[in-house]
């Protein structure tokens, strides 16, 4: 493994980092978590999430209408 892709694979997001890439509201995002809807880590009361597993829930959470 490079050190790019252990980068990119560990890199951890912050809810205003998430908020600009998903395009959503910090509040959203928070309540996404308190239901355990969005894949996060806490580090005491810090909230992380990290890019690859977000990436995923991106994916499977996205539509794709039939052929």
């Amino acid at each position: 493994m490079t050190q790019e892709t252990f980068s990119r694979t560990s890199e951890m997001l912050t809810a205003r980092d998430l908020e600009a890439l998903l395009q959503i509201d910090r509040k959203t995002i928070y309540s996404y978590v308190q239901r355990g809807l969005i894949p996060y880590v806490r580090i005491q009361s810090n909230l992380r999430f990290r890019r690859t597993e977000i990436e995923g829930w991106i994916e499977k959470h996205s539509y794709r209408p039939r052929r």
